[in-house]
């Protein structure tokens, strides 16, 4: 049952916010209403969780105002922000690792003796047990929190967040990675807060928990508010419409998937699972093609990347064959053997080494072609490469023996998938391959994948990024929450098609 909403506790007046030349927040206004919880929706990019964040007082507008119950204010910090009853429970998790679940949720205000500063540690973990209890959070008050599962961080990261006693609190994203049981937890304990007078801003993808649990709706794009009002006056399909915008003209590449490739397939991935992750996974990939993977933040994407490598952890079963052989599911080096190739979405930490040259994060994963008899690698060879991929890829560079990090994220982009191409792969895997960089490099990574594919190697294109999805794919897979939940083939591949199905778990065709 929706509760009735109070007076407003936060007004925000016409805020502009810009980064650079980005304009993240353009003439922005926006209201928390005691009792009330407002959905806060828009495709990445639009503005949300900048608005958030300066609601936080992580940021501050660089124009405009803050009204709290009729007061101008301004929040030079998250302290100043909690100091005024406005709680954040961020999409990334921070908590402390080492740190248990009961310290983790009383930080900072433990239960000491009166002399010494010494903690209760019995008031404690009975204090914490009552939490848990509370919100129907099943956990040990003295597990540590690094040895959870996500979602169970997830919960205790929420929980922390309400044990602040908010007056006003932001969800950002807080249902991605939760289980079907836990995001009934959460939404039931988001209802409650609303019930006790606390203005609440849902910010999620998932559209159908928007309407199940929101009095009021926030639309925003390219900055902007477009779309206010009583979630009661509207439908998941305007909803969805409206935060697509007008619609974008993309071009799609022609298709590398010729008729003789389409007969036996060159990658199999049948029944792949991951207990919390994965849930029967089952599709076949082809020379020259592309496969488009998609879905929100938590569906899976990243999981089924590294397990399809064979780096997804002891927990991941199924079977993946290349031409009708068999690829290990645990070790990442036999996948590279038998013609795998990952790009991660994380290059800093997991793909480029920033100190090394160029010449040596290209030929890393090939050293052996490069070593003589008596152990001694043949440089020149090793340089002779280098240009050569550099000059395929069009890497602006000052050479070969610059170091990675002296270049911009594209080019260093550029660098990673020269170094898998080295190892001349039938299949490459693509994990978000155009996140962080420019739009100029974003376009010549594109053409660079188009150019892969037109070689005959088979490309599974992990992605959000909606014109990549429909420019360069010849199917798209969605995922919701673990599963694979519709296929989208030649002209079916639309923005608003692939969007719906990402927030409602299905995929809803036009008539014909």
């Amino acid at each position: 049952m929706k509760a009735e909403a109070g007076p407003t506790l936060l007004a925000c007046k016409r805020l502009f916010k810009s980064f650079g030349a980005v304009r993240a927040l353009i003439d922005v206004d926006f209201e928390i209403v005691s009792g009330r919880v407002t959905g806060l929706v828009g495709e990445n990019g639009a503005g949300k969780s900048t608005l958030a964040k300066v609601i936080a007082g992580v940021h501050q507008p660089d124009q405009g105002t803050m009204l709290l119950e009729g007061r101008p204010i301004r929040l030079l910090g998250a302290d100043q922000a909690h100091a005024h009853g406005i709680v954040t429970a961020h999409q990334d998790i921070n908590l402390i690792q080492t740190m248990t679940v009961a310290e983790n949720l009383l930080l900072n205000n433990e239960p000491t003796y009166r002399f010494g500063g010494v903690i209760r540690r019995k008031e404690m973990t009975a204090a914490v047990t009552g939490l848990l209890k509370e919100y129907e959070i099943d956990v040990s008050p003295h597990a540590v929190v690094g040895e959870l599962p996500n979602d169970l961080k997830k919960m205790v990261q929420i929980v922390k967040a309400v044990s602040l006693d908010p007056r006003i609190l932001i969800l950002d994203e807080p249902t991605s990675s939760l289980t079907d049981t836990e995001v009934r937890v959460a939404l039931r304990l988001i209802r409650r807060l609303a019930g006790d007078g606390v203005g609440v801003v849902l910010i999620s993808h998932y559209l159908s928990e928007i309407f199940e649990v929101c009095d009021n709706l926030t639309i925003m794009r390219d900055g902007q508010v477009v779309a206010d009002g009583p979630i009661s006056e509207t439908t998941l399909p305007e909803v969805v419409s409206t935060m697509v915008g007008r619609e974008v003209k993309t071009t799609r590449r022609e298709s590398h998937l010729t008729d003789a490739n389409r007969g036996t397939p060159l990658m199999r991935v049948e029944d792949l699972n991951v207990p919390g992750h994965l849930r029967a996974i089952n599709f076949d990939l082809h020379r020259g093609e592309v496969i488009g993977v998609t879905g929100l933040a938590g569906s899976g994407l990243d999981e089924l990347a590294k397990s399809v490598f064979g780096a997804g952890g002891h927990n991941v079963s199924g079977r993946v064959t290349i031409e009708d052989k068999a690829v290990s599911l645990h070790d990442p080096a036999e996948s590279l053997k038998a013609g795998l190739a990952l790009l991660t979405n994380d290059r800093l930490r997991e793909g480029i080494l920033p100190d090394f040259t160029l010449v040596e994060n290209i030929c890393l994963p090939v050293l052996k072609r490069f070593t003589g008899a008596a152990g001694v690698l043949d440089r020149s060879a090793m340089v002779a490469t280098a240009r050569r991929n550099m000059d395929r890829l069009r890497v602006r560079a000052p050479g070969p023996f610059a170091r990675a990090r002296q270049l911009s994220g594209g080019n260093q982009q550029k660098v990673l998938f020269a170094k898998w191409l080295e190892t001349n792969p039938k299949v490459f895997i693509m994990d978000e391959p155009t996140i962080g960089i420019d739009v100029g490099s974003k376009e010549e990574i594109r053409t660079i994948v188009d150019e892969i594919a037109a070689a005959g190697v088979g490309i599974v294109l992990i992605t959000t990024e909606l014109e990549e999805l429909v420019s360069l794919c010849d199917r798209v897979l969605v995922m919701f929450r673990g599963e694979i939940v519709g296929e989208l083939s030649g002209l079916e591949i639309e923005r608003e098609t692939i969007l719906h199905a990402s927030a409602c778990g299905e995929i809803r065709r036009k008539q014909a």
